[in-house]
C-alpha cells in the first residue's frame, strides 16, 4: 500500500486538501475533511476533528474533537502596512514574475536579518484547543489561542485569546457567556476527556455534562490515552495524461 493510500485510511476527504508551496499536513487519525481545505504552512490537526468546506489554514494547529465551520480562516497572516505598498510584488517573486512586466523585478525578503515580519508563521501560530467549535466564516488571527471547550459564533473575528469553555462572538470576538459553570469547567479541564477515543468514552451520559464529568471521574484513571501518533497526509500522485485517441481519416 502506497503512502497516499495509507493516508486515506486516516482521513476521510484527504483528496480535498490543497497544499500551497511546500506546506505539509500532519493528522492524528482519524479526521474528516468535508470539502476544499487549503493549507499555507505545515499544519497539525488532532483526532476526531471535522473540517467543513472552504476552510483555509495559514498558520494554525488544531486539537482533538474540533468542529470547524465552512469558510473559516485560521491563523490569518498579514500584508505589509509600513512598506511602500500592501501588495505582494515587493516580497514575493512568484506573484507576478509569470508576466513580462514583472519578470525582472527585484524583491525584498521580509525575514531578512532574522526579523519577524508580517508573513512570519513560526512563533505566531494560532492555537485552537480541544473540543472547540468555530461557526461559519470565523477568522482567527495568528498568535491567538482558543481554549479547550470554547465556542466562537459565526462571522466572528478572533483577535485575542478566548478562555476555555466560553462562548464568544462579534468583530472583534468577545466572550458573551460561559459555556458551563466555573466548577464544571475546572472539572472538565482536569479530566481532559479528549485524550480518549469514542470507544473508550462509550456509555458516558453525553447529554448531561455534569453527570458525564462525574461518570468519567470514576473511570478515566483506568483508561489508557488514545495515542495513534501523527501521520502525514501525502499529496495524491499526479495522474498521467490520458493518451489521445487517433482520429480516423474519412478520406
Amino acid at each position: 500500500m502506497d503512502q497516499h493510500a495509507r493516508g486515506a485510511q486516516h482521513a476521510r476527504g484527504a483528496q480535498h486538501v490543497q497544499r500551497i508551496g511546500r506546506s505539509r499536513l500532519f493528522v492524528e487519525p482519524p479526521i474528516r475533511i468535508l470539502g476544499p481545505l487549503v493549507i499555507r504552512a505545515d499544519t497539525r490537526i488532532g483526532a476526531f476533528s471535522e473540517i467543513a468546506r472552504q476552510v483555509e489554514v495559514q498558520a494554525a494547529t488544531l486539537g482533538r474533537y474540533c468542529e470547524i465551520g465552512p469558510g473559516c480562516l485560521l491563523g490569518a497572516t498579514g500584508h505589509p502596512t509600513t512598506w511602500l505598498s500592501v501588495s505582494a510584488f515587493q516580497y514575493k517573486k512568484g506573484a507576478w514574475s509569470w508576466h513580462p512586466s514583472a519578470a525582472d523585478a527585484e524583491v525584498i525578503d521580509p525575514e531578512a536579518g532574522g526579523r519577524q515580519s508580517f508573513r512570519s508563521v513560526g512563533p505566531d501560530l494560532a492555537t485552537i484547543g480541544n473540543d472547540v467549535w468555530l461557526g461559519a466564516n470565523v477568522v482567527v488571527l495568528r498568535g491567538v489561542t482558543i481554549g479547550d471547550g470554547a465556542i466562537v459564533a459565526a462571522n466572528a473575528v478572533v483577535t485575542k485569546d478566548i478562555p476555555p469553555y466560553t462562548i464568544a462572538a462579534g468583530m472583534p470576538a468577545t466572550v458573551i457567556r460561559p459555556r458551563v459553570p466555573d466548577d464544571l469547567r475546572d472539572e472538565l479541564l482536569a479530566l481532559q476527556w479528549w485524550r480518549h477515543s469514542p470507544n473508550q468514552l462509550s456509555g458516558t451520559p453525553y447529554d448531561d455534562p455534569a453527570a458525564a464529568a462525574a461518570h468519567l471521574a470514576g473511570r478515566i484513571g483506568d483508561l489508557e490515552p488514545y495515542d495513534p501518533g501523527f501521520v502525514e497526509l501525502a499529496k495524491p500522485p499526479r495522474r498521467a495524461a490520458a493518451p489521445q485517441k487517433k482520429r480516423r481519416r474519412l478520406f
